[in-house]
């Protein structure tokens, strides 16, 4: 099936020398456009609200093509779930060289406001997403456990190796209070995309990174 075009591109004209994209860039591209257009929709008005026509018409393609590269709605929220993923993973799970304990921590809870501030509309759609897994898209909440998962995993990982060097309270729980870091944070989150105008993101989680490090840092005088 020929693939079709977005509806702007008519209006194009193609420069003069310009190399002809391949089928693969063009395939990437309406990929990228699919997907971003869903997000924006359903951080706006939710999982069962949107259609695959509105989806196409937003990104500048037909319906019909929405179907040929994700195959249904449910495909799409794979799919931004799983580029979601990669890319928290890469900035901001992954552990970065030279780097432990504390400065890991801290290196998650910078890498993840930044994270934020860069792709809003996309984090707007993972938590309208995250509530719809609650009720019509039940069958894929596995998906939004995953990530909860990996979040609290980086997290525990970075206090552990904390513990180990001596700079974080080995009193505490690794797992535990690896949960409450990331109630937090998805707290701090949700309330931020609740009130984006009153919630200073940048300065929410500065001052919740500041909070858990007093807490469990060995040198605010806990057990060590």
């Amino acid at each position: 099936m020929p693939e079709s075009s977005p509806v702007s591109s008519g209006t194009k004209s193609r420069g003069a020398g310009r190399p002809r994209r391949t089928q693969a860039e063009r395939r990437a591209e309406s990929e990228r456009e699919i997907l971003r257009a869903a997000a924006a929709l359903f951080g706006r008005q939710g999982y069962t609200a949107t259609t695959l026509e509105q989806i196409g018409k937003k990104a500048g393609y037909s319906s019909a093509l929405v179907s040929l590269r994700f195959g249904s709605k449910e495909g799409i929220v794979e799919a931004i779930v799983a580029r979601s993923q990669t890319r928290v993973g890469s900035e901001v799970f992954e552990p970065e060289e030279g780097l432990t304990g504390l400065a890991s921590l801290n290196r998650i809870f910078t890498g993840y406001s930044e994270l934020l501030r860069d792709a809003e509309d996309w984090m707007r759609a993972l938590f309208m997403l995250l509530a719809d897994s609650l009720g019509p898209l039940n069958g894929k909440i596995d998906l939004f456990r995953a990530g909860n998962e990996n979040f609290a995993a980086a997290i525990e990982r970075a206090i552990l190796q904390g513990q180990e060097a001596g700079e974080i309270r080995t009193d505490l729980d690794s797992t535990g209070t690896a949960f409450e870091i990331l109630a937090s944070v998805r707290g701090t989150t949700l309330l931020w995309l609740l009130d984006p105008e009153k919630i200073d993101l940048v300065a929410a989680i500065e001052d919740l990174r500041a909070s858990v490090e007093d807490r469990l840092s060995t040198r605010a005088g806990g057990a060590a």
